[in-house]
Order: structure tokens, then sequence, then C-alpha cells
């Protein structure tokens, strides 16, 4: 039978009362000590030990009709933050995300990306900058997460596939050896999905895709993102939708990148809010590619739901165009391709609709810090 200390016991009280306040923001001690089947006096011993820590504060009354109102608490939401990056080919989107996953501060450093340490230097002195103005000391910094667009080695350090920047080898050490805090990259379609998994804590099993400038995935497997034995797990893009189509940028045809990206729209035009702009206005170019890239995304839906019965989300950059009859039309063409069934409710689309890549780089941080009070010294 395990064993449990003393400490160990009061490590988990801590724990759970920082949780249920984390959770419910504005509670009284009495509901707390209710809630968690504790004592009134060790509530008071561990509310005590959090506010010392500046973990948590008072903040006013709880209006009561009899008697002394109680004292209310909640999280210091920036007692800590993180610092999410996403770096993209021609700038990069600078956040600062609280312990609740919420975006405090934001910047947008235009700079072309290249692999050199030049690039990183710039990118350094930007970050620094940042935090210097927005007044965040670095011990308040659980760490610095950069969205980027390839495959990455497992402890975040380099790039092991970067062909859209050119990059595969890349090293993160020049930027990090400027922090005393963990630095690392991330894959943006992981980060999207992180995001997601935020504000969807209840989704158990689900196959994420990233609709954005370049197609991306991610696999949920109980909760946790499926990564795989190198970390391809997810890399829908790379998936064959048409045999010896379009040239992919893999150097192989018919990818889904090709057909399902948000770049894929953009043949006669800069940005997605001129492609859907002319759309709406009834361009015939626009509505046939538009037509055309649905029953593509269809296809690719569908042979990813026959491999995995799971929830399917479709996240990035084109779904705030979505419309309902949009959603509508993908969960009909599905449909025609379902061999089982005509049962599309399966589809949703996500809840993330801005920020997803560097809110989610910042996220992994967040979540370490909250899951790891547990782990705080306790004398």
């Amino acid at each position: 039978m395990e064993q449990f200390s003393l400490t160990d016991i009061k490590k988990k009280n801590l724990s759970d009362v920082y949780h249920y306040i984390y959770q419910n923001p504005s509670c009284s001690k009495q509901e707390i000590a209710t809630a968690l089947s504790v004592s009134l006096p060790t509530v008071s011993q561990h509310l005590t030990t959090l506010e010392g820590l500046q973990l948590i504060e008072k903040c006013g009354r709880l209006s009561s009709s009899v008697g002394r109102r109680a004292t209310a608490y909640q999280v210091i939401s920036d007692a800590h933050i993180a610092i999410g990056i996403e770096l993209l080919p021609d700038k990069a989107n600078i956040l600062a995300v609280n312990l609740y996953g919420k975006i405090i501060a934001k910047e947008t450093l235009s700079i072309a990306f290249e692999p050199t340490g030049h690039y990183l230097s710039k990118l350094k002195d930007t970050v620094q900058s940042f935090l210097k103005m927005n007044h965040y000391k670095e011990e308040t910094i659980l760490g610095i997460g950069l969205g980027v667009q390839g495959l990455i080695s497992p402890d975040g350090s380099e790039f092991t596939y970067g062909k859209i920047l050119d990059c595969t080898g890349f090293s993160i050490r020049t930027f990090a050896d400027a922090f005393s805090v963990p630095c690392r990259f991330i894959h943006d379609a992981e980060c999207a999905c992180n995001s997601e998994l935020w504000e969807n804590p209840d989704i158990k099993d689900a196959t994420y895709i990233s609709l954005s400038y370049h197609l991306g995935g991610a696999i949920i497997v109980d909760g946790q993102l499926l990564t795989g034995h190198t970390g391809k797990s997810g890399t829908f893009e790379h998936l064959t939708l048409v045999p010896d189509g379009i040239d992919c940028y893999c150097g192989h045809k018919g990818c889904a990148e090709c057909y399902c990206s948000a770049n894929s729209l953009l043949t006669y035009y800069d940005n997605l809010d001129d492609f859907f702009s002319h759309k709406a206005e009834g361009d015939p170019v626009c509505v046939s590619k538009w037509d055309e890239y649905l029953r593509h995304l269809a296809i690719l839906i569908n042979n990813l739901h026959m491999v995995l019965e799971h929830t399917v989300i479709l996240g990035g950059h084109v779904t705030p165009y979505f419309t309902e009859e949009d959603l509508t039309l993908i969960k009909k063409y599905v449909s025609e391709r379902s061999t089982f069934d005509d049962d599309t409710s399966y589809i949703i689309q996500g809840k993330c609709l801005g920020d997803t890549v560097g809110i989610g780089a910042a996220l992994p941080f967040i979540k370490e810090f909250i899951d790891g009070i547990y782990l705080f010294r306790i004398v």
C-alpha cells in the first residue's frame, strides 16, 4: 500500500486549494473547505501560503444578508506569464499570455524569416524590448514558445524538417542563450491544437485540421496530442489527395497541402480578405474555386474519419470565413462520400479563431505550471 508523508498531504492540499480558486474565482474560505472536505484551519494555512507566494489575492467580500461578509479570493492571473511567438515568412507575432491563456500584450515585428543567427538575434532584441516595455520581470516568465512551420526535434531545439522556411537543422540556441527561461520551437499545427484543447477541455479524442496558409493537423487521443515516434503524426498535409496532381513543396505531387491550404485559394489574390470579398460579390472564379476547395476538404475529412473515428475539428486561418452554408456544404459533400452512414455531426468548427499559434506556443508552459503547483516547496 502506498504511503504518504505529512509533507505530501500538505502539498496535495495546497495544490487542491489553488486549483479550486483557479477554477472558481471569487470564492470564499468556507466554499473551498466544503468543496474539498478539509478543515477551515487547513484552508487558512494554504491561503496564507499562496498569498505569500503572490499566487492569489483577496478580491473583496461576498454579498450576504446575515452576518459578516466572507472574504473572496482569486488567482493573480499575471503572477506568471508565458510568451508565445508565431514565426511567419514575413513577420513575427509576439504575445504575452496569462495563467488563463488570455492575451495580455501583443506586438508584431516585420521581419523576413531567415535561418541565421542574425535573425534570432533581432528577434531576441525585440522580445527583450517587449518584456521591458510591458514591465514583465524575467522571473515571472514561465517560458517562451516559438510556433513555426516545420517539424521539430522532441526537445524543441531544432527543425528536423523545415522545407517551407528552408531551415532544416536550424537551432534555437542563439535565441535561447539570451534567456534564463525555457525556450523551444513548437510545430504551428501543434500550437493551434493546444489552443483548441485549452478552449475545449472536454475533448478526449479528435482529429484537428489546421486550415492555415499551409495545411497542418494533429491527432488527439485521450486528451493528449499524439506526436508519434519522430513527431510526424498528424502531417495530413502530405497525404496524397490527387494522384499526380499539383506539385507540392515537399517534392511530391497531389498532396492535400496543394488543395486544402489557404494558399491554394490565393492564385489570383494577395490574402484571404481579398479572396472572400470577391467571392461575396459573386466573382465566378472565386465561387468555383471555393466549391472546389470544399469538395477537396470533404475528401480529406472523410478519409481521416475512416481511419480514426474521432470528432473532426476545423481550425486555422480559413475557418473564420466559414458561413453556416459552407459548413452545411462540407457536411453534405462528406456525407456523399461516406461508406457507412450520413451522420456528419462529428465535424465541428474550432472555437479558437485568432492568434491560435501564438497562444498555443505559450500554453504548454502555462499548463506545466498549473499542473505543477503540487511541486511547490512547503516548509
